[in-house]
This record gives C-alpha cells, structure tokens and sequence, in this order.
C-alpha cells in the first residue's frame, strides 16, 4: 500500500539534524539524510518509571505491561503498584490464571479519573474477585532480588509495611517516547515528562 501511494519507507533510527532535516541511521547499515518541509513526530508512548535506583525495571521480576505479557509462567504473587486500566487489567487476568495480587494504588479509589460511584463499584467488584487493593498507599522503596522475591516498602494510613512478591508490575502511567530525537536540534523543547511543547501552530 505504501508503494501504491508512493509513499518511501525508509527502516531505521531518525532523529533531527535541523530545523528541517532528518538523519536516519538505517537498519541494514550506514546512514541516509532527508529534507522535509514538515515533519510528524509520532514516536509513541514509554512505560514511565520510578527515579532511578528506587526499584529499577528489570522485565523479568520488576516489570511493565510489555513485560506481563511475555512471562514464561504464572507468578505465585505479584504486586501492582499503580490502580489504574492497565494495571487493573493485568492484576485481573493474572488473579483469575491464580496469581496472589496486590493492588497498591495512591489515592483513595482506584480508577480515579472515573465517575465516583463506577469506581467504588468497580473497586468492589475486584475485590470480590480476589485482589486485594490498598489504597491511599505509596511505595517507599524497594529491593530485587531476583529469584528470591522483589520487597516493597509501602506508606499507607496504618503507617509503613513491607511486602514482598515474585513480581512487581510497575503501572503507573506513560510518558512520551521522544528520548534520542535530537529535538534541539528541530528547535523543539521537551519538559520533564518529555512532553513537547506546541502551540497553535506546531
């Protein structure tokens, strides 16, 4: 279809060498340059992660969704640290493969951005189904070890406790992927969630 369109598809990595310039470093090898008039950034979305050091994904004991997909088996427990879709979305299918899971959610509802009575609602429903959800709960910090469990310390209204699982999934939101970009270079400025700034006109 790109072909028919004559639409050039070009493999590899791109990043900009100017304002309106592309360097792509190709797949099969070597580099090749493109001129454009305007450009899309459409890059997708990254797993966005706890500061460094705090408990570093690792996808085989401190996972992402990415990573809860591509599990060679079913954990015994998993710790889920961010009560939002996703994150209720793997909680629920490994608590019905027969996963201990535990839900660890900041606020006091999960589903937040949710009409408050769904929410409530939903909250008790997946608790009938098994998980157990603490909410207005933080994580702390954290330690992998590996084959051994990953510990969590967690901040929660009877004060500090510290559990531990085979694995932790890390949901707690996305961030844009726009690292390697060379945005600069485009007159492009990112904030701290790499977000970039637009206005009415770009």
């Amino acid at each position: 279809m790109l072909k028919k369109n004559k639409v050039d598809y070009i493999k590899g990595w791109g990043k900009f060498s100017g304002p309106n310039s592309i360097e792509v470093d190709l797949t099969e090898g070597g580099t090749e340059s493109i001129n454009v008039k305007n450009a899309i950034i459409a890059t997708g979305s990254d797993a966005a992660h706890l500061p460094a050091g705090m408990l570093d994904i690792d996808e085989e004991y401190v996972i992402t969704s990415t990573g809860a997909l591509a599990l060679k088996e079913v954990p015994k427990s998993m710790i889920v640290v961010g009560g939002g879709v996703i994150g209720l979305e793997m909680g629920s299918v490994y608590n019905r493969l027969g996963t201990d899971v535990t839900v660890v959610q900041h606020t006091d509802v999960v589903c937040p951005f949710l009409d408050r009575e769904i929410a409530n609602n939903f909250q008790k429903i997946l608790k009938k189904q098994g998980l157990k959800i603490l909410t207005n709960t933080k994580l702390t910090s954290g330690t992998n070890n590996k084959e051994n469990g990953v510990e969590v310390v967690l901040s929660g209204p009877k004060g500090d406790q510290t559990l531990t699982a085979d694995k932790v999934l890390l949901s707690i939101g996305r961030r844009p992927f726009t690292d390697g970009l060379d945005l600069e270079k485009a007159g492009l400025q990112t904030n701290n969630w790499g977000q970039i700034d637009v206005n009415h006109f770009n």
